[in-house]
């Protein structure tokens, strides 16, 4: 099951058939304190998850190891850096939200036919990757220094009307 279909099953069942009431918020609180345990719980999964991803990931790239990024695994990357932007700050990874946050501007603004974006998209996946496998999820100064890093590579491929946007 994905971490986002659990999250869902968890608050589903938080709506179903509440406790008897002792006051007005009782009911929210107790869904509120479902989903938080859930989130918890997949938490601790989190890294398995992203890494699955991150693989995803890897087999993109590499098929345009030596040229440039197909249209359609374009697309397959930016949904996964989407996904992986907004799951890293959940799951306690906010390193992994700015540099997949920045693989998603990438995907999103840059010409997949030019040569060096495959470069860009496969130096935000190996960030990625390197955060998973050193569990550098809140970073240091240095993995900071990374992410802007990455930040500023895209920016500076950026054609004048895209870095507008």
């Amino acid at each position: 099951m994905s971490i986002e279909r659990s999250i869902a099953s968890a608050f589903r069942r938080g709506h179903e058939a509440p406790q008897a009431a002792s006051g007005p918020d009782s009911i929210a609180d107790d869904v509120l304190s479902r989903a938080e345990a859930a989130v918890d719980a997949l938490s601790a999964e989190y890294p398995q998850h992203a890494m699955r991803d991150i693989a995803h990931l890897i087999a993109l790239t590499e098929r345009a190891a030596h040229g440039t990024v197909a249209t359609r695994d374009f697309d397959e990357i930016s949904r996964i850096a989407h996904d992986m932007r907004g799951q890293g700050s959940i799951f306690g990874y906010p390193l992994m939200t700015r540099c997949a946050g920045s693989l998603c501007r990438a995907t999103r603004t840059l010409d997949p036919r030019h040569r060096a974006v495959t470069g860009i998209v496969r130096t935000h996946v190996a960030a990625l990757y390197a955060i998973l496998r050193c569990g550098a999820g809140t970073g240091d100064r240095d993995a900071a220094s990374v992410a802007s890093g990455l930040e500023l590579l895209v920016e500076s491929n950026l054609s004048p009307r895209e870095a507008r946007r």
